[in-house]
Order: C-alpha cells, then structure tokens, then sequence
C-alpha cells in the first residue's frame, strides 16, 4: 500500500509540474500562432479570467489520459476525479483572483501566477487523495464525469460565444471572446 501511495503521489506531482510548465505556454500560443482560430479551444485568447481557466484544464485533462506508472488507475476513474479536481482548480483560481483584486483594487503579475500554481497545487493534491483513497460511491463517479463533460463542453464553445458575464471580460480592453479579426 506505501508502494501505491508514493507513486500516486510521484505521479501527481509530475502532474502538477506538467499542468504548471504547458498551461504557462498555453497563454502565448494563440498569439504565437498568429490568432490562428482552431486554436483557442485549448489555450488563451484574451486576458479575461474565464481564458485563464483554460490553462490549467486542458493540461491536466490531457494528464489524466496517461497512465501512471507502477499503478493500476483505470481510465474512467482517472477522469471522473480530473472532473472533481479540474472543477475545484477552477473555482480556486475565480475565488482567489477576485478576492486578492477586490483587496487590492487591481491585479498583479506575481499574485496572478501564484494563484494558478496554488490552485494546480490544490487540485493535484485532491487528484491524488482520490487515486490514494478512491472514490467511493457510483453516484460520485457519475457526477465527476458529468462535471468533466460540462467543462469539456464550456471551454470549447464558451471562447467562442461567451455570454455576457464578468468573467468572460478581457481586463485590458472590455472585450469578450475572440479577439476581433
């Protein structure tokens, strides 16, 4: 069981390692691609805190898709708990962010990395809490998966049609959305 344990941990840590390095280069690839449209699915189109989510979902639902090494983690429970872990990411990053800015009436740069790699922290820590402990219950792996489902659909159509909301709003320009052509 030790054995299991440290290496749960050891793969998730990776992971977190992993969701840091690709979702900091997921922010300049749309730009680095030249606004090329396909694109924006998966990495940051604007400065908005709905595009910064992207960030770290995309990596670390392509994280979930690897397998572990030296543990049997099957496919769907691994997703089913990045649903749960990808979710609770998000909802740190939204509540961090707008907290630390309502203090500070504006945004900085340092804070706004810390708060992504705290929160991947914590949503990694929960991911291995899961593979550590399982998920217990039928109707809690139905609702990770349903949760993973709703964020896999909102990142892919919500840059493209993103309602009116606070969230969605480009802080440098008030924009939503795709960057006009």
């Amino acid at each position: 069981m030790r054995q299991r344990t440290r290496a749960i941990l050891r793969w998730e840590i990776a992971g977190t390692i992993f969701i840091i390095v690709v979702g900091s280069a997921l922010h300049f690839v749309f730009g680095w691609t030249g606004g090329w449209r396909p694109v924006a699915v998966i990495a940051a189109v604007n400065e908005s805190i709905w595009e910064h989510l992207k960030l770290a979902f995309w990596p670390g639902l392509f994280w979930a898709f690897l397998p572990p090494k030296c543990v049997e983690l099957p496919l769907l429970e691994r997703l089913a708990a990045k649903g749960f872990t990808l979710f609770l990411t998000a909802v740190l990053i939204v509540t961090i962010f707008t907290s630390y800015t309502a203090i500070l009436g504006h945004n900085l740069l340092l804070l706004d990395i810390g708060t992504f790699v705290l929160a991947v922290v914590i949503g990694q820590s929960a991911s291995a809490a899961i593979g550590i402990y399982g998920m217990p219950g039928s109707a809690l792996f139905l609702i990770g998966l349903s949760l993973l489902i709703a964020q896999l659909t909102a990142y892919a159509f919500l840059t493209y049609y993103p309602p009116d909301l606070w969230l969605f709003v480009d802080s440098r320009n008030g924009l939503r959305g795709m960057p006009p052509i």
